[in-house]
């Protein structure tokens, strides 16, 4: 669990927003709070299964999606801390792969964080939005590139085109 506090630590981040998206991101104060529902439930048991689409011990959940309150865990049993993330609420645990590593998604979230600016999800467009498709498929490339992984962030990419769309048409 440190290996993981300290390059969120290191990495600075704590929100990054893209668009009508967002990232939380746990902290060292945090990160024992985030596994409530997760891994543990509020009485302290733990959640944990082996069963298909339980929560599998060495999953630790190090962030959120900003909308939907979705997961973002990291791997522990995997020697890479490779980042999924999974719907919840479906009444079971389906892993959808994020990023190859850790320190790849904490740097496919800063890039994301240095081309946004934005300090919070965006309900409408506005004039620093990135709508450009030219410019969206060079980021969705840059994205995989750096995370290791196509399927996540190509349906990240449409979703934001799709928002576009929404507020152009």
């Amino acid at each position: 669990m440190q290996k993981i506090i300290d390059a969120i630590k290191l990495s600075g981040l704590k929100e990054v927003y893209f668009g009508a998206n967002g990232f939380s991101i746990a902290d060292e104060n945090s990160i024992n709070d985030l596994q409530l529902g997760f891994s543990l439930h509020p009485d302290g048991t733990d959640l944990t299964g082996s069963n298909e689409g339980d929560w599998k011990k060495g999953w630790i959940v190090i962030g959120t999606d900003t909308v939907v309150g979705d997961p973002f865990f990291v791997d522990t049993n995997q020697p890479l801390l490779p980042v999924y993330t999974s719907m919840h609420g479906m009444g079971e645990w389906s892993a959808e792969l994020v990023s190859a590593s850790l320190p790849s998604f904490l740097e496919t979230l800063s890039y994301l964080s240095c081309l946004s600016k934005q300090e919070s999800a965006r309900i409408d467009p506005d004039e620093n939005t990135i709508t450009d498709t030219k410019e969206l498929s060079a980021i969705e490339k840059k994205l995989n590139e750096i995370s290791g992984e196509k399927c996540y962030w190509k349906n990240f990419i449409e979703q934001h085109k799709e928002w576009v769309e929404e507020f152009n048409s």
